[in-house]
């Protein structure tokens, strides 16, 4: 049966896109192009794999769902195979293709390409942005990424096929401009008057909506200061907290952020953390690249860098506690 490998890796995409469009997008070929190579491997297998609604969005069938895992175990090991022979046999290269959201931007990803770097056989960094986990988690089941931070909920189910270790507990916290009074702040969480709040409390950046703490952060404004409103809004936490410098709002971000504030930034904000609002970040990469001895030591050095020194670096300074703002 003449099945291509390229019409499996175009079916996965599209699988794990959930459409032709957005697959057309992801993997540089165009639409008919997809939906030309679709249709020649249903032809070949004779059977229909996914059905299109009138959005464009697919759904499998039930041969479809079998071909979508068996491919998917097909191409991942194929991938696996051809890999570890150009390591071993090749050029004993090491390529670390890294995948972290915005807030890992800076001293994060400065320290992982050294640490990259020092490994023999080093030959390229590529570091890659997504603005969520997820997206990141999608990067690895494609093999665009060898390597990634995620929280821990978004690589749940796909555990059995990545090497994981959490890195640490990331804590959310409420960032205040720095010239709000304490005391302002204090009357604000104890439910003050709505009449007594006054400037940047009454305004907050709301998160890009595929954030996945959106909702949590979202749920806390509502109940613990619902006078505020959504006045701006913003892609990644950087940018929101970029605002609230300005002295223009609140907002919300991950402690895993603060590394990587410039000083200008950090100086202008107040920041209290949140009780009982938090995330599992994690690493995570494919299993068969701890056999290779240069993959492996850069996963126990990105686990040793995050667990100690970007774990202490993210306790803010002179942040005070809040029993009112969990």
């Amino acid at each position: 049966m003449d099945i291509t490998l390229k019409q499996l890796q175009i079916f996965q995409a599209v699988v794990v896109a959930g459409s032709i469009t957005k697959a057309s997008r992801r993997i540089g070929l165009s639409q008919p192009s997809i939906s030309q190579q679709l249709a020649k491997l249903e032809e070949k297998l004779d059977t229909q794999l996914i059905q299109r609604n009138r959005t464009g969005v697919i759904s499998l069938t039930p041969a479809g769902e079998y071909w979508f895992k068996t491919g998917d175990e097909m191409l991942r090991r194929l991938d696996n195979m051809v890999n570890e022979h150009r390591q071993r046999f090749v050029d004993n290269s090491v390529t670390l293709k890294i995948g972290v959201t915005p807030t890992l931007r800076g001293r994060f990803t400065a320290a992982a390409a050294r640490i990259a770097s020092r490994e023999p056989g080093f030959v390229k960094f590529e570091l890659k942005f997504a603005l969520t986990s997820s997206e990141l988690v999608e990067q690895l089941r494609l093999h665009q990424l060898n390597c990634a931070i995620v929280n821990s909920e978004a690589i749940a189910d796909d555990r059995g096929s990545f090497a994981v270790t959490e890195l640490f507990e990331d804590q959310i916290a409420w960032v205040v401009p720095a010239d709000v009074p304490l005391a302002d702040i204090k009357r604000v969480l104890s439910k003050g008057k709505p009449g007594d709040i006054k400037g940047a409390l009454r305004s907050f950046v709301e998160i890009d909506a595929n954030i996945a703490l959106r909702p949590r952060t979202d749920e806390w404004y509502r109940h613990t200061l619902p006078v505020a409103t959504p006045t701006y809004a913003a892609t990644t936490y950087a940018a929101a907290v970029d605002i609230v410098a300005e002295g223009l709002a609140t907002t919300h971000c991950p402690l895993s952020l603060l590394p990587n504030l410039p000083p200008s930034v950090r100086e202008r904000v107040q920041i209290f953390p949140l009780e009982n609002l938090s995330r599992s970040v994690v690493l995570a990469m494919p299993k068969h690249l701890l056999t290779l001895p240069s993959y492996a030591s850069i996963y126990r050095a990105l686990v040793e860098f995050c667990q100690n020194d970007y774990n202490r670096e993210m306790a803010p300074n002179h942040a005070q506690s809040l029993s009112l703002a969990g």
